[in-house]
């Protein structure tokens, strides 16, 4: 358990850094090593060491298998402590309560475990809940403060959200969103490229022929003759008509 400063540790090929509130579990049949994150300097905390087939057997029930590092465990601390101060007592009643305090420790360990997946899954919902709003209304414009309110998070909160989510910024991840429709739309052929740019909000031509670009490399009509050979054909022969009717 880190009290103060860093520490890196890595368990068989898995790295993970502690900071305070931060509980490690390293099983001893499991290659480990851990050292003082230069960057932080130092490193304070509770080393405890146990063994017992009814400690992995605890371990199993309290939905603990597999984890090793659990950060912000601030609630563990007085748990750690007691059982720290009940080992240096020594003595067999000590000992009892140390490992009564263990499975406490795991206790509070399952219990902060599944806040964090509440807290996760809560979020994951609040981010889905603004791609929806995004989906829904591209042709309208959309700003930070409607995706925000659609989440029902602070602007700021839902930015750095939204970023640690899909590695997009809101600006950036509404433009990928409309050019990715504007692409599907195109492929189909059943709206101009002007009715595309209007139903991805893009009301005015040259903004979306100049964001169509910057994110595919290719223009609006480019992209057609890529995607729909036979659209080269077609105009071909609607230019000959019309000259005919000139």
């Amino acid at each position: 358990y880190t009290l103060g400063g860093a520490a890196v540790g890595d368990l068989a090929g898995q790295r993970s850094r502690c900071t305070a509130g931060s509980l490690w579990f390293m099983p001893k049949d499991t290659p480990y090593a851990y050292w003082t994150d230069p960057q932080a300097g130092a490193w304070e905390g509770y080393w405890i060491e146990y063994a017992g087939a009814w400690a992995r057997a605890l371990w199993r029930m309290s939905g603990l298998e597999g984890l090793t590092h659990l950060p912000g465990c601030f609630e563990a601390r007085p748990v750690v402590e007691e059982i720290h101060r009940c080992v240096r007592a020594g003595d067999t009643a000590s000992g009892h309560e140390a490992a009564a305090q263990l499975w406490r420790l795991f206790s509070v360990a399952e219990a902060s475990l599944a806040g964090a997946r509440t807290r996760s899954d809560t979020t994951q919902a609040a981010v889905e809940r603004a791609q929806r709003h995004v989906s829904q209304r591209l042709a309208e414009p959309i700003h930070l403060a409607d995706l925000a309110q659609a989440a029902r998070m602070s602007p700021f909160h839902f930015a750095r959200t939204l970023r640690k989510r899909t590695d997009f910024t809101p600006a950036a991840y509404v433009r990928a969103v409309r050019i990715s429709k504007a692409q599907e739309l195109l492929r189909k052929g059943e709206l101009s490229v002007k009715q595309v740019g209007h139903a991805v909000g893009y009301p005015i031509p040259q903004h979306f022929s100049a964001a169509f670009k910057q994110a595919t490399g290719l223009s609006p009509r480019s992209f057609i003759r890529l995607h729909r050979p036979h659209y080269d054909i077609q105009l071909n022969k609607d230019r000959r008509l019309a000259r005919r009717s000139l």
